[in-house]
């Protein structure tokens, strides 16, 4: 009897990635200022490269980004059934700290007010992680005095000594917030040049502050090929594996606000181009990145993109059943699940009657079976599988005949899962 995981519910993963989100401060405005000043100082004859060719912009970019817009911003996500990854950087630009406060000239309500919407509106839909500790200029450890490296470039290639201890202060400093953090995010490079280093030290600096064994982080985004979602340092006996997110769009909201904007590039009008819609057809995790500032900056310009794209995608799938908006962590740990469980098939009665038993340290919700053969009843322990008649009601906790295949969605828990199923003869 063939058996076999399937995608989530039958639905293709979609995603959105949010980085360079932060507390009160536009961290774009101050990358570029911070980043000019540190050429002037280090590398004066190089020509301006990256967002801090947008320099000139800077007496039109928005210093700050109000609480309000995080909340407009969380709101309508949260209306709209979106979720996600929500960068929160602890110490952003060197500026302030999350766990400290604000200088005076940033006022500690506001401070007050963006942390308790990230609790309370953004997190129930957006994994949070730290963007490291400032995005911008590399922290002393001993000192906590910011230095002339940069942690987007120069701890590319990062001292292995330090790195489990550099990501454990940016999840300390988010804890002492108030912030529960599922995974991380590489600032740029943060950690590419020494990947498997990188993401044993985001195991170890989860374990120790979170008691996550699962964690993700984000580094890669493949606008060339198909998205995968690797596994490092699996460990099946004890639970534990990181996982790899990988966005297949690149900034294509506005990054700055000052930079390409356009929502055919994620999917077109007419639905049938863009590289959203070359991923879900490959059914792949269909995961976008864009940057916080554009959201706000330049007449709102990126939010008035993904309000596009968001419409077309509707249009894509307007009765709910090709896709499903997930967070980061609920995708790479459903991979985990799919990847890393055991599952033995036992049949009995003249091939009528199956047991299914599923083996795991990788827990996930909506985790799908498919079975070759019509399922007339199922038992999940002692409790009776609802059989649904449309793939819109397919739902955790039901199972699904639409052809010569049947599909069952089951809560995964830790442990031995069993379920009893009989077939139409």
């Amino acid at each position: 009897m063939k058996v076999w995981v399937d995608q989530p519910l039958l639905r293709t993963p979609i995603s959105l990635i949010i980085d360079d989100s932060c507390p009160v401060i536009n961290k774009a405005w101050f990358w570029i200022e911070q980043r000019h000043q540190w050429r002037m100082k280090q590398a004066k004859e190089e020509p301006p490269s990256g967002w801090e060719r947008h320099y000139d912009k800077l007496a039109i970019m928005p210093r700050l980004i109000p609480s309000e817009f995080a909340r407009e911003f969380g709101e309508w996500c949260a209306s709209e059934g979106i979720k996600g990854k929500f960068s929160f950087i602890p110490y952003p630009a060197g500026i302030g700290r999350v766990d400290q406060g604000f200088p005076k000239e940033f006022p500690r309500d506001e401070l007050d007010r963006w942390i308790d919407i990230v609790q309370t509106i953004i997190a129930p839909n957006f994994d949070i992680t730290p963007e490291m500790i400032t995005h911008t200029r590399v922290m002393d450890l001993k000192t906590d005095r910011l230095t002339d490296e940069w942690e987007q470039f120069e701890w590319c290639d990062p001292p292995i000594n330090l790195l489990t201890d550099y990501i454990g202060k940016a999840l300390k400093m988010l804890q002492k917030a108030g912030i529960r953090c599922d995974g991380v995010t590489s600032p740029g490079g943060f950690g590419g040049k020494k990947e498997p280093d990188y993401a044993r030290a985001v195991l170890e600096a989860c374990q120790s502050v979170w008691g996550i064994a699962t964690p993700f982080y984000f580094l890669h985004v493949w606008t060339d090929r198909l998205p995968e979602i690797p596994l490092w340092w699996v460990n099946q006996e004890k639970g534990e594996a990181v996982g790899s997110i990988i966005g297949c769009t690149d900034d294509w909201f506005g990054a700055t606000g000052w930079d390409l904007s356009d929502p055919d590039l994620f999917i077109t009008e007419s639905l049938g181009g863009g590289r959203l819609v070359e991923v879900i057809q490959s059914h792949r995790p269909a995961i976008m990145v864009g940057h916080f500032p554009c959201f706000y900056a330049n007449q709102r310009v990126g939010f008035q993109t993904l309000k596009t794209v968001k419409k077309r995608l509707d249009s894509l799938d307007p009765s709910g059943t090709r896709l499903i908006w997930m967070k980061t962590s609920e995708i790479a740990r459903y991979q985990m699940a799919k990847e890393l469980s055991q599952i033995s098939v036992d049949v009995s009665d003249r091939h009528q009657k199956v047991n299914v038993t599923i083996r795991t340290n990788f827990p996930s919700p909506y985790f799908t079976l498919g079975l070759a053969g019509r399922i007339r009843a199922a038992v999940l322990g002692e409790q009776e599988v609802k059989k649904v008649f449309s793939l819109r009601m397919f739902r955790e906790g039901t199972f699904y005949v639409p052809d010569a295949s049947s599909f069952l969605a089951l809560p995964l828990k830790k442990g031995v899962t069993q379920v009893t199923i009989l077939l139409e003869q």
